[in-house]
């Protein structure tokens, strides 16, 4: 049996009740946001597992101990293999002090962690004086401090590749030719590769290496084991994973499963 994914509806606000609006938020396995805009931003915080917000020209991957910032206006859904818990921070739209409005994956620091689950604690109606409004200032004065993260994943436009990559991705352990797949699309290899980079700008192959280590970082987020995640991800054996993830992200699975684990908050 296939399981099948669960939409929850976001919640029906007209307006927020104060600058930011926290709410707390537990995802089942799954489960996903269907398509939706907001007319204020929002930052999603995974304080545990991982979320993956889709865009249409991409998708981002929010371990846990990282967040996503998603501008006014734009259309996401957000979704969760393997369960997440989250903090939702609404924003009014006046906040400005990102350079540039787009979406962005954000490294969120002990000390950023903390005020937000603070602020979640506070009622949505918080008095618009005093140490609750002093707070999430200074939380909205850190927010744009915080690093960038590369956690992002190109998704193509041209319905054909979309559909390349929704397969390839829903099967990160197949390792199909560059011939068998352009023989599945009616074109050649050349041609599909041209089409594929101009879509996403990277080779197909990059782009699968891309998407079984962003496959990973979300794997890691649970107590799968390291050669079970390999097995997954195609691999053999153990050890070709470990190397390859250790190349790009500059340190080992279970190394980067202890560092999420430790920024992981309730």
């Amino acid at each position: 049996m296939v399981d099948t994914v669960i939409e929850l509806s976001p919640p029906s606000m007209q307006e927020l009740p104060r600058e930011v609006y926290v709410r707390q938020q537990n995802m089942p396995a799954r489960h996903l946001f269907a398509p939706h805009t907001h007319p204020w931003h929002q930052l999603l915080f995974a304080t545990s597992g991982t979320l993956v917000t889709r865009l249409k020209a991409q998708r981002l991957f929010v371990p846990s101990g990282t967040a996503v910032w998603l501008p006014a206006g734009c259309t996401h859904s957000t979704y969760t293999e393997f369960g997440a818990e989250l903090k939702s921070l609404y924003i009014h739209v006046s906040y400005t002090a990102f350079e540039r409005q787009s979406p962005l994956v954000l490294e969120i620091s002990d000390l950023m962690r903390e005020l937000i689950l603070t602020a979640s604690n506070f009622d949505p109606e918080y008095p618009p004086h005093g140490y609750e409004n002093d707070l999430v200032q200074f939380m909205l004065s850190t927010l744009s401090r915080m690093p960038q993260k590369e956690h992002t994943l190109p998704w193509p436009s041209d319905s054909r590749l979309a559909n390349l990559c929704a397969q390839l991705y829903s099967s990160p352990d197949a390792r199909p030719s560059m011939t068998q797949i352009a023989n599945t699309l009616a074109m050649s290899a050349r041609t599909l590769e041209r089409h594929f980079r101009r879509e996403t700008g990277m080779s197909l192959q990059g782009w699968c290496s891309r998407m079984r280590l962003m496959k990973a970082v979300e794997m890691l987020g649970t107590d799968m084991s390291i050669t079970q995640i390999a097995l997954e991800l195609g691999y053999g054996s153990p050890a070709p994973f470990i190397m390859t993830f250790r190349e790009q992200l500059g340190l080992s699975p279970n190394r980067y499963r202890l560092q999420r684990r430790g920024g992981q908050t309730t």
